[in-house]
């Protein structure tokens, strides 16, 4: 399904966690974006399937992870709008995307290409990447 950028989106969530990692109105970097949401459209909440298209959710993003400054920036602030481009996934769920391209000139800017991973988040480890840790437990014997 492909991902969209609604005004349900929380799209200031993004722009605060881009304010906290120091990025810069006019830069272009690489870098991590850990728990971005994607859900049904909305017409499939009310009960019309329309599996294909996606809403993308920043509400419970985690702290942005800043690989690469491929451009520098200027001290402007940083745009309200945001855009994602090239999120297509398969079911869904939360996913981290590492190393994705992210534009800050004219909006925030996701981009998902051919060098950005698409991980998602396991039900069973939220906040983990992959399986949650196991956890060593001894009962007592007549337990």
């Amino acid at each position: 399904m492909e991902a969209r950028v609604t005004a349900s989106s929380q799209a200031y969530r993004l722009k605060e966690q881009m304010e906290q990692a120091e990025v810069r109105h006019g830069q272009e970097i690489r870098a991590d974006l850990p728990g971005i949401q994607v859900r049904t459209s909305p017409p499939a909440w009310i009960g019309a399937r329309e599996a294909e298209h996606g809403v993308v959710f920043f509400c419970n993003m985690g702290p942005i992870r800043l690989r690469r400054v491929g451009i520098a920036g200027d001290e402007l602030p940083l745009p309200n709008a945001a855009r994602v481009q090239g999120l297509d996934v398969a079911a869904e769920g939360t996913y981290d995307l590492i190393n994705a391209l992210v534009r800050s000139n004219g909006d925030l800017r996701v981009i998902v290409d051919e060098v950005t991973e698409v991980v998602p988040r396991g039900r069973e480890g939220r906040g983990w990447r992959g399986r949650a840790p196991e956890l060593a437990v001894s009962l007592p014997a007549d337990w």
